[in-house]
């Protein structure tokens, strides 16, 4: 499977961000495993240095960035997110027939 993480974007599956940042957590693997499932309300990104809430975005600094690997967006997600079902099924089944 190959799994492609974003770098810095400006708009996400026709979601403007606030400023240039790299999808984080679900966004983040929605993206790279182009799992076709509803976008939430909100989602997460890493901005380049303030924390900012604004729209459908939250925007966390960089230290908080996740490793950019299954584990490092999930555990990211997992923390900040809570569960999503819908993006869990949908990524588990990918990861499942990839293998």
């Amino acid at each position: 499977m190959g799994e492609r993480f974003s770098g810095l974007v400006s708009v996400f599956r026709d979601r403007r961000l606030p400023e240039l940042a790299v999808p984080a957590g679900y966004a983040a693997l929605i993206d790279a495993y182009k799992l076709p499932v509803p976008v939430a309300r909100t989602l997460s990104a890493i901005g380049t240095k303030h924390r900012i809430e604004q729209g459908s975005w939250r925007i966390y600094t960089p230290r908080h960035a996740p490793e950019a690997s299954l584990d490092g967006h999930l555990t990211f997600a997992l923390k900040n997110k809570g569960v999503d079902l819908d993006v869990l099924k949908r990524l588990f089944l990918t990861l499942k027939y990839a293998h």
